[in-house]
């Protein structure tokens, strides 16, 4: 069986369908053009020394610029002291947090320093020859110890017999004072030694203070 045949219909555009064309105008229907003449030499400067005339050079209009204009000098000088304070601040913080972070660190070697103190203090009541060599090992420990506190630039704190100042010392106790000391408290005993480095108090001493009699 011959296979089917299939027809395709194509539209056609007819005559009579399509759009009719927009009539042109001829040439004798068109305005006459306008007539161009050429510039003169004259109006040709003219024209080229009124165009000059409105740009101005850039020079003269900053230096011709209003009183309300912003100053670029005074803004950098400005800008120069920020950043200068900036580094200062910033110097500033650095040494605070440096010291803190020394004082952090030294006061358990502070408690270590106490430690060695009663260790000695202990030795020397004994004074048995066995533990001479014990003693003179825990003495030069000792020792060292403070070389190296004092090339640090920290001192212990003055207690006994002088005047009390709550600003370096703990007072623990208070005991009635003597007539010769006069109107002010005086320590009497160090129950633990204090350190500063300079004017800065690393740990306070605790004292014993003798108050004035009234």
């Amino acid at each position: 069986m011959a296979p089917e045949s299939k027809i395709f219909r194509v539209p056609v555009k007819t005559v009579s369908s399509a759009k009719p064309a927009e009539p042109q105008p001829l040439e004798e229907d068109l305005p006459p053009a306008a007539e161009v003449k050429p510039a003169t030499v004259a109006e040709s400067a003219a024209v080229a020394s009124e165009a000059s005339a409105t740009v101005e050079p850039v020079r003269d209009y900053v230096r011709e610029a209003p009183s309300g204009a912003v100053d670029w000098q005074s803004v950098a000088l400005q800008l120069q002291a920020d950043a200068q304070a900036y580094r200062q601040r910033q110097a500033l913080r650095d040494a605070q947090r440096l010291a803190e972070e020394r004082e952090r660190l030294l006061l358990p070697f502070f408690d270590v320093m106490d430690n060695l103190e009663r260790t000695l203090a202990a030795a020397e009541e004994s004074a048995l020859p066995a533990e001479r060599p014990l003693y003179q090992g825990l003495a030069l420990t000792y020792r060292s110890m403070c070389n190296l506190l004092e090339r640090e630039g920290i001192t212990p704190i003055a207690t006994v017999g002088a005047p009390f100042d709550p600003h370096v010392h703990e007072a623990v106790a208070v005991v009635p004072g003597t007539a010769e000391q006069g109107a002010e408290s005086v320590v009497v005993e160090e129950v633990r030694r204090g350190y500063r480095q300079g004017e800065r108090v690393l740990r306070p001493a605790r004292v014993v203070v003798a108050h004035p009699v009234a």
